[in-house]
């Protein structure tokens, strides 16, 4: 049977997945259209192409890291230890990723960092570790 707080961790990490896939959307559907004003104002094609190529290299770079972000909080919710794993990565990311935010006190910087510093101790516990690699054998749930 999986921990309620593992089953959290698992929704959590799912949850960022569907936001951060979110926000790459938006931000290939807007690119585009940001680089168009822009030229408009620069009256230049550089610009427009400077723009739009690192607004969709952007957006495809979110979308990547909120699939994997996806894919970690599967594993996590199957007590897949690579699932763990990527979690404890991707939360030791965003934690550094928030420490500027942390420095000047802004609320969801504190929160998201409360956040991922919990995933990270309660995945790192001993029991918690124990767990995910007596799952998927089950020599190792009986001994």
């Amino acid at each position: 049977m999986r921990p309620l707080g593992v089953t959290l961790v698992g929704f959590y990490q799912i949850l960022r997945g569907v936001i951060g896939l979110v926000f790459g959307l938006s931000v290939l559907l807007f690119s585009g259209l940001a680089a168009k004003l822009a030229s408009m104002a620069a009256e230049g094609n550089a610009v427009e192409r400077l723009l739009r190529d690192f607004g969709h290299v952007a957006g495809l770079g979110i979308i990547v890291f909120a699939v994997v972000h996806m894919i970690a909080g599967y594993g996590v919710l199957q007590m897949q230890n690579w699932g763990r794993l990527l979690t404890l990565l991707f939360s030791a990311i965003g934690l550094v990723l928030v420490l500027p935010g942390l420095v000047q006190a802004h609320i969801f910087s504190l929160l998201f960092g409360a956040i991922n510093a919990a995933c990270i101790l309660y995945l790192a516990m001993p029991p918690i570790k124990r767990a995910f690699h007596a799952e998927g054998n089950p020599m190792r749930m009986a001994a």
